[in-house]
């Protein structure tokens, strides 16, 4: 099982564009000697070399300490990990490239892909569809993939007992995402959402359902062994606990990212009016001290149903 998994997900790891290798490179220039390997996720890899849209990257690095110039940033990363960062550069021809990239560190990374993380922030995203990009070595590429086959495995584990079998591939890692995104503070409420998002996928999925719990049956439909009343009761039980604390723990580390670059606040105000419909237009000191102000900001949007 686990050589099948690995074996899909590793042909995943396309090579890059040029203009993603640019702004990789760019990137581990910032933070000299400590990136370990990039992740490349999202609309922009879904969409290839489309330049309108922004890139997307989880930067694994090997310290916080000394990836960051300012010891408090270090020590935000370590404790409400990841930090944020845009960037953007233009190429010789004139287009620009625009970049949010977070930081986590390689062992966090593995950490937040096991079954002893709560919260799906890490392990239900790179069980969805990546890129690893210039890992620095053959162990470190080693340990990514490794971590990435427990996401799916995680993923799985947590999805099947909220299935009635049979059930297509589609429906059953919609139904898991569905439930992850409610957690997070995203725009994919719908389960028809989650669908669509999982079916640009459709073969990449079915071929992961199959290594993890054999060949659907001759109508395409997967029969799974239905859990104890105990378990299924104890994973609503988790997936309540996510939803409590992910949407709070979401919002932190959106405000915190504001304080990461120039304009940041207005930034992620724009992230939050797309996923929850929320405005709040700050003053010329909270766009200066977004940080310093973001208990009152939080307060305001949270009153606003912006975190809910």
């Amino acid at each position: 099982m686990t050589d099948l998994i690995l074996d899909i997900l590793t042909h995943e790891n396309l090579p890059p564009n040029p203009r993603v290798t640019d702004v990789c490179r760019a990137i581990s220039e910032r933070h000299p000697g400590r990136v370990q390997a990039f992740l490349y996720y999202g609309s922009s890899l879904r969409d290839m070399d489309n330049p309108e849209k922004m890139l997307d990257f989880y930067v694994l690095v090997d310290s916080y300490r000394k990836t960051h110039k300012s010891p408090i940033r270090a020590a935000l990363n370590a404790l409400i990990p990841p930090a944020v960062y845009y960037y953007e550069m233009m190429d010789a021809d004139g287009v620009l490239s625009t970049c949010k990239y977070s930081i986590l560190s390689l062992s966090a990374f593995e950490k937040k892909c096991t079954q002893s993380a709560l919260l799906s922030q890490i392990w239900g995203r790179f069980s969805q569809p990546s890129a690893l990009l210039f890992p620095v070595n053959e162990d470190v590429e080693n340990r990514i993939m490794s971590a990435r086959i427990e996401a799916v495995k995680h993923m799985a584990s947590v999805t099947v007992p909220l299935i009635n079998t049979p059930v297509t591939s589609t429906q059953f890692w919609a139904k898991g995402y569905r439930e992850s995104y409610r957690t997070e503070l995203r725009p994919e409420a719908s389960e028809s959402r989650s669908e669509e998002i999982v079916d640009r996928y459709k073969l990449r999925y079915e071929n992961l359902l199959t290594a993890l719990y054999g060949e659907p049956n001759t109508e395409g439909l997967f029969n799974l062994d239905k859990p104890s009343s105990a378990n299924i009761s104890a994973c609503k039980s988790r997936w309540f606990l996510r939803r409590l604390f992910g949407k709070p723990m979401t919002a932190i580390r959106v405000v915190n990212s504001a304080a990461t670059f120039d304009g940041g606040l207005d930034y992620v105000l724009r992230k939050l009016k797309n996923h929850s419909g929320v405005t709040l237009t700050p003053t010329e000191a909270q766009r200066k001290h977004p940080v310093l102000w973001s208990p009152v900001l939080g307060w305001k949007l949270w009153r606003k149903g912006a975190f809910r």
